[in-house]
């Protein structure tokens, strides 16, 4: 008997991984029941884009990877990531500055420091989200971009939690 694969369905993968991507960032978490103070992290990154391989064996070149991921790194690297939909966290402008007030907390920030992110915290799992939202956005932009099957996304706030994010083809939009 002869089998015969169908080539859609086959598929590899290359990762850029969490030694050479990094940003550094502060961040503030609060719900109804827990808060939590002004504190940062040293984001360690992670991505994986699945899909099938172009004529020369390849799915994507690392390089452009490596390019695309500290380029949309730098977005964050060195800001203060804040939730821009969280309804315990009363964020004013005054002047150059932002007041950030929940609980008992008030933080004055300068605007140019502060990142405001579409979200309702800024968690690792939101982070890598986010971040895989920004990198479909480039890879959309790709003549590779219809060979591409899945993305994801990991972040790890230290090297023992970390969040992944996939975005698989069948909620990719062409």
């Amino acid at each position: 008997m002869i089998y015969v694969l169908n080539q859609k369905h086959i598929s590899s993968s290359v990762a850029i991984d969490r030694i050479s991507a990094h940003f550094s960032a502060a961040h503030i978490l609060v719900s109804d029941h827990y808060e939590e103070g002004l504190h940062g992290h040293n984001y360690l990154v992670g991505i994986e884009v699945e899909g099938s391989m172009d004529i020369h064996d390849m799915i994507v070149d690392f390089v452009f990877l490596e390019n695309m991921l500290s380029e949309v790194l730098t977005e964050w690297d060195h800001f203060v990531l804040l939730p821009s939909k969280n309804k315990n966290m009363k964020i004013h402008e005054n002047k150059d500055n932002l007041e950030i007030v929940y609980g008992k907390r008030l933080y004055s920030i300068p605007k140019a420091e502060i990142k405001l992110l579409d979200c309702t915290n800024v968690t690792a799992e939101t982070l890598a989200r986010l971040l895989g939202e920004k990198i479909q956005i480039y890879l959309k932009k790709e003549t590779f971009w219809e060979r591409i099957q899945a993305l994801k996304v990991t972040i790890w706030e230290k090297s023992y939690y970390r969040a992944d994010y996939t975005i698989r083809t069948n909620s990719l939009e062409s």
